[in-house]
């Protein structure tokens, strides 16, 4: 991007703040009425779509931009994932999984976790299973890029208006012969973040009232469902106008605030280390005697746990792993053979993981 949006980053940690609080299960007696998560991942989906789509376009004028596009999003996207695998399973082998099977299944989920295909293992990636989000927005990054060389950025946004439109018609929302929804592998948020990127909208002044209400408005959907799931037209709406008013405003984020915008720089690897912390976070505050108190101090205080947890590891996994990457990745892309190397292991895993689940379904 040619211009950091802090805004952005200041609304991913609140998404990753709603992904930990539904993780600590708050409504333990109605689990069905914990959309926190949900909705938080709609958020992300609808700022990956954005961000994406604006690099596409930003970029498209290098020589070798599809390449380009590639090879950057395997550099910032696989060594933290690597460094989520190793953590989470770390902590699987020295006995600390909530049940005694989990290292099995972490062991033959791992060609899932690897190849973005996480959807297609026999339990949808459990225990792990937070990766189906990384798995879709994988394909979105494949197949928006050709795209984009093909017909161009507004003519792909009008394409994605036809899918979205297919999309909204009741019998498409489980994918055939399967019980799984459509909107969890093609959610609307992640289209129209892309669609809202290709109009190029300009900067305003003043604050981001309308993102803020659109805000409230996931929240609220969090706490009582009233979208589920929260990756169809009506939530995909809200969260990519929530983003877009975010994104347009000119106005520097408040000096008080901007411990959210560098919590937000981390928030990847907030998301890819959050689980192990939340059960601990629970832990504490089962400690501290609050399980028998009020519920909202008990969650209250186990997800201020959990969350200052995984962002302190994550400011780790930022200034050691990631940041040190990002300043390499010109160093790789500019180079024709490193770029081919990365472009070619990004494209591959995918199809890699297809080849490895027919394999496994052959039973040989």
């Amino acid at each position: 991007m040619p211009t950091y949006l802090p805004w952005l980053d200041l609304l991913r940690f609140v998404a990753c703040v709603l992904v930990i609080l539904s993780h600590m299960n708050p409504f333990p007696e109605n689990p069905d009425a914990n959309h926190f998560g949900h909705n938080g991942v709609g958020l992300f989906f609808s700022i990956s779509g954005y961000l994406i789509g604006s690099v596409l376009i930003n970029g498209s004028t290098k020589p070798a931009w599809v390449s380009r596009f590639y090879a950057n999003r395997l550099l910032r996207i696989y060594p933290p994932l690597l460094v989520g695998l190793v953590f989470f399973g770390t902590l699987v082998a020295l006995g600390l999984g909530n049940s005694p099977h989990m290292w099995d299944k972490f062991v033959g989920n791992l060609p899932y976790y690897l190849t973005f295909t996480a959807q297609l293992s026999p339990n949808q990636g459990d225990p792990y299973a937070i990766v189906w989000t990384l798995c879709v927005e994988e394909y979105f990054y494949l197949l928006l890029p050709l795209a984009y060389w093909a017909v161009g950025p507004r003519w792909t946004a009008v394409g994605l208006v036809g899918v979205i439109i297919v999309l909204s018609e009741p019998g498409l929302r489980m994918l055939p012969g399967t019980q799984f929804g459509t909107w969890f592998l093609i959610p609307v948020n992640l289209l129209a973040g892309a669609i809202l990127a290709a109009f190029r909208p300009t900067m305003r002044e003043g604050r981001p009232w309308i993102g803020l209400l659109g805000l409230v408005m996931v929240v609220a959907n969090g706490i009582f469902g009233w979208f589920r799931p929260p990756f169809g037209p009506v939530m995909g709406l809200v969260t990519t106008i929530t983003v877009w008013s975010f994104a347009v405003t000119r106005m520097p984020v408040p000096r008080s605030m901007n411990w959210l915008v560098l919590c937000g720089k981390w928030s990847y690897g907030i998301y890819l280390v959050h689980l192990p912390f939340c059960s601990a976070g629970l832990r504490v505050a089962q400690r501290l005697g609050l399980d028998e108190g009020p519920k909202v101090l008990y969650f209250g205080v186990a997800t201020l746990v959990a969350t200052v947890g995984a962002t302190v590891l994550a400011a780790a996994m930022y200034y050691v792993i990631e940041r040190p990457i990002s300043a390499y990745r010109t160093a790789v892309t500019d180079r024709p053979w490193a770029r081919g190397l990365a472009t070619a292991i990004q494209v591959s895993l995918v199809p890699i993981g297809l080849l490895y689940w027919l394999w496994v379904r052959s039973g040989r």
